[in-house]
């Protein structure tokens, strides 16, 4: 007769066999950097995320600014790290601006996806006057009207 411990004992290790199915929650990278962005859009002090040149070739060619502009991420499990390089208004406390975007961004990224954000590094790229950004920002507009392609029915117009 089989003993009624060894019994339960081999039910036991059978029910412990079976594995529970594995869920998962994965975010692109450039998720994370979207969040980022908007989310330190919306610091006082920040005129601009500012990238490298190809993102200004690219911003050219667009119609609207990109808020990924100028973030780097890296996205783990459970963690994500974020670098940022902007354009800060003169006349404002930066060490106050950069604890404001960390605080910011690391309470929005974590609300909206659970990750726990481990770093935030910020490089100040410029110190502008709003006037002096307007004045950049408009020329840029300006640039990007004259330089804006053609569509086919500009260009058949023209040939014809």
């Amino acid at each position: 007769m089989v003993d009624l411990r060894e019994k339960i004992s081999t039910e036991k290790s059978n029910i412990d066999t079976v594995k529970a199915p594995t869920n998962s929650l994965t975010f692109d990278e450039k998720v994370i950097k979207k969040i980022a962005g908007l989310a330190a859009s919306e610091i006082p002090g920040i005129l601009a995320m500012s990238g490298n040149f190809i993102t200004g070739i690219t911003d050219m060619l667009r119609s609207s600014e990109d808020p990924t502009k100028g973030i780097t991420v890296e996205v783990g499990k459970k963690q994500v790290a974020i670098d940022m390089k902007i354009i800060c208004e003169y006349g404002r406390n930066i060490p106050h601006v950069f604890q404001s975007i960390v605080d910011k961004v690391s309470e929005v990224v974590k609300e909206m996806t659970g990750l726990d954000v481990v770093e935030v590094n910020v490089h100040v790229y410029d110190v502008l006057t709003k006037e002096e950004f307007e004045r950049q920002s408009k020329k840029k507009l300006d640039d990007k009207s004259e330089t804006k392609p053609e569509t086919p029915e500009e260009s058949s117009r023209r040939v014809e």
